[in-house]
């Protein structure tokens, strides 16, 4: 490679030479043959095993704090991965459709060196005058190869799929401490996010240099920017707050503009859905053109609530609550081992797993509790942490939206107290929300399960007719109710308008500093 690159310099030098020369009028002799003897130098010979050192070198001190980084370390550590930038021809236009749009980096909310902009302006600029006076072409031309493709890959990642990878910081910010007395040889973290978001894949990088070298970088620039209107929402509250010098309004809009490039599916324009916004401590539900808003309680401080997608699919009524082991083992046991006032109080249960026997708890040692071969429940009715209502949906993480026997709870303003899971302050009336409208006794056996009164005639003699009937335990909904436990700082209001939310997790500061290091 490097014999038909100093080719073209030189052809191309020549072709300079003669263009330049100027007749003897102008006082100028034209240029001769042997003239070109002084610029045949080292400086513009290339020398391909000289660019994979430089390549590699530069690989080696250029910080990589992106998870594109990594895949871009790799390909070039592959000695057979081809070059993206540099051709026969010198350098690729390519890199200048790139440089074009890599200039609207602050725009998007990146500090320009996050992608090199002035560093390959500079680089580029070198190039297009032929100016190795610093450094030689095979040094500049390698430093340039990996520079410009750390940019080009951590821009279609970042605005494809986010400049942070929640998948990974989120499930690594937390340390799930061991409890009293037991000692782990690995770090262990709690998991936080399962949104279902798409990631970049190598597949999707190898592409994307695919794309570039054979010339397709400007269709390849345009499928990767966010399309939907919560980002273009962000974006223009963005713009308009930077330009007005509104500094605390454009870091909440550049910290969510993030979120929105993260891509999974969102409630926004969706017709029937309950979406959870931790960081407002609040609950929406939606059907058709009906809304119901409500507090909600969610996890403390050291028991996030973690952020999901699910789908409620059934209600159950006086649920047990079956203690998770993690509070048998952190809470329980190092405190209340033998406390027959506690589990009292509490009504709480042992129950052998395998012969589904009920135990006094109380006999029950450390040991034998820490073993898992028993569950500690608590039994269903008004005194139970879960209330009378409990909505189902598959998770990962065994959280939950439920009623409270702690009504006062969602006066207060930081509602932040669970072990995880939402408690919700209107739950008949949600549960009641998504029915495909039920008949009067249908609803009036709800209540009744509850101890409620029937509010119809119907419902009334039926709890006249069958005074000792078995109550309703569980009912499911037609449809399965799609339901998100998000996280937004700035949001928009049913009329459009965007409205800033507090931080209670402190999430907004690590995307602000995972932003600022790239």
């Amino acid at each position: 490679m490097h014999r038909s690159i100093s080719a073209f310099l030189f052809l191309l030098l020549i072709s300079c030479g003669f263009t330049a020369c100027k007749n003897r009028h102008n006082g100028t002799r034209a240029t001769k043959l042997e003239d070109l003897k002084e610029w045949i130098v080292s400086t513009y010979n290339i020398d391909g095993e000289r660019l994979r050192e430089e390549i590699r070198h530069t690989a080696e001190v250029t910080r990589t704090p992106m998870y594109a980084d990594k895949f871009t370390r790799s390909y070039y550590k592959n000695e057979s991965s081809p070059l993206i930038w540099i051709t026969r021809m010198g350098v690729s236009p390519n890199a200048d459709t790139l440089l074009n749009c890599i200039r609207q980096a602050e725009d998007i909310g990146l500090h320009p060196d996050a992608l090199h902009t002035d560093t390959l302006g500079q680089m580029l600029r070198r190039m297009h005058e032929y100016d190795f006076s610093h450094e030689d072409a095979s040094s500049l031309m390698g430093r340039m190869e990996f520079l410009l493709t750390q940019s080009l890959l951590r821009y279609v990642c970042g605005q494809r799929y986010g400049f942070t990878n929640p998948h990974q910081w989120l499930n690594h910010l937390l340390i799930d401490e061991p409890p009293a007395g037991e000692v782990r040889r690995e770090v262990q973290y709690r998991r936080l996010y399962d949104q279902g978001s798409e990631t970049a894949t190598d597949s999707f990088m190898h592409h994307a240099l695919e794309e570039t070298r054979h010339g397709r970088i400007g269709q390849l620039l345009r499928s990767v920017q966010p399309t939907d209107t919560l980002y273009d929402l962000l974006h223009n509250a963005y713009r308009q707050a930077r330009d007005n010098g509104d500094t605390v309004r454009a870091r909440l809009a550049r910290i969510n503009m993030e979120r929105a490039r993260w891509r999974y599916p969102r409630p926004i324009n969706k017709k029937r859905y309950v979406w959870v916004n931790l960081a407002t401590q609040e609950l929406t539900a939606v059907n058709g053109d009906s809304m119901l808003t409500m507090r909600v309680c969610c996890g403390n401080q050291s028991h996030k609530t973690p952020l999901l997608h699910s789908e409620i699919r059934w209600v159950e009524l006086n649920p047990y609550w079956v203690i998770p082991q993690t509070i048998v083992r952190k809470e329980i046991i190092p405190r209340h081992v033998g406390d027959s006032a506690y589990f009292a109080r509490n009504s709480y249960r042992a129950i052998n797993k395998e012969t589904k026997e009920e135990i006094d708890p109380t006999l029950l040692s450390a040991a034998e509790l820490r073993s898992a071969r028993y569950i500690i429940r608590q039994e269903n009715g008004e005194a139970n942490s879960l209330g009378r209502i409990i909505f189902r949906f598959p998770n990962n993480f065994s959280v939950f939206l439920h009623d409270t026997n702690n009504h006062s709870a969602f006066q207060r303003q930081n509602r932040a107290i669970s072990h995880g899971c939402i408690r919700v302050e209107r739950p008949l009336d949600m549960a009641l929300f998504f029915l495909n409208q039920p008949t009067e006794l249908f609803v009036d056996r709800i209540r009744i399960a509850l101890e409620r009164a029937p509010l119809s005639a119907a419902g009334r003699r039926y709890k006249q007719a069958y005074p000792d009937a078995k109550p309703m335990s569980n009912f499911f909904y037609d449809t399965p109710v799609p339901v998100w436990l998000d996280y937004w700082t700035l949001y928009p209001t049913p009329d459009g308008a965007l409205q800033a939310h507090p931080d209670p997790y402190g999430y907004d500061i690590v995307i602000e500093k995972l932003l600022n290091d790239l």
